[in-house]
């Protein structure tokens, strides 16, 4: 008897490494299971390719209505595009045009003068033309002397 404790307690002592190489094989078996799935699943992908190729290897492709060449070009419409860029172009100089006078604040006349501050001019001192610049020069400079405006009206009032 006392022989079988003696063994039941070494089996019992052993228990934990048992239990280890127990866990150890599992964990391996649970790896080599998901490699021979994942091999599996390769092998029959390969097989169907395999198979779509042999069955796609008798198959010819004949061309049943040839490409036709366009006429004219799908894009860009050019006389839209100029169209649009003309309208554009007199918008926006219309407008800076219409800022700009809108802008300046000088008096162009006596009534100018009157509306304004509410009194009467007596006289009017005109004042004094600037020589006209070449035409050539005043498109090509930004000077201020090239730039024609008509001289502001000096005014007395009451």
């Amino acid at each position: 008897m006392r022989a079988q404790i003696a063994q039941y307690r070494e089996r019992i002592e052993n228990t934990p490494a048992r239990e280890q190489g127990l866990a150890l094989l599992t964990r391996d078996y649970k790896q080599h299971r998901e490699s021979y799935a994942t091999l599996l699943r390769k092998s029959q992908d390969a097989q169907q390719a395999e198979n779509l190729e042999r069955r796609q290897k008798g198959e010819q492709f004949k061309v049943i209505d040839p490409a036709r060449i366009p006429e004219k070009p799908y894009k860009p419409d050019m006389v839209k595009i100029l169209l649009i860029g003309l309208f554009l172009g007199l918008a926006s100089g219309l407008a800076a045009a219409f800022f700009r006078e809108q802008m300046d604040r000088s008096f162009r006349d006596g009534e100018d003068l009157q509306v304004t501050f509410g009194l009467k001019v007596l006289a009017n001192i005109p004042g004094w033309e600037r020589r006209r610049a070449n035409p050539c020069t005043t498109i090509f400079s930004v000077s201020k002397k090239s730039l024609l405006r008509s001289p502001p009206i000096h005014g007395f009032s009451t």
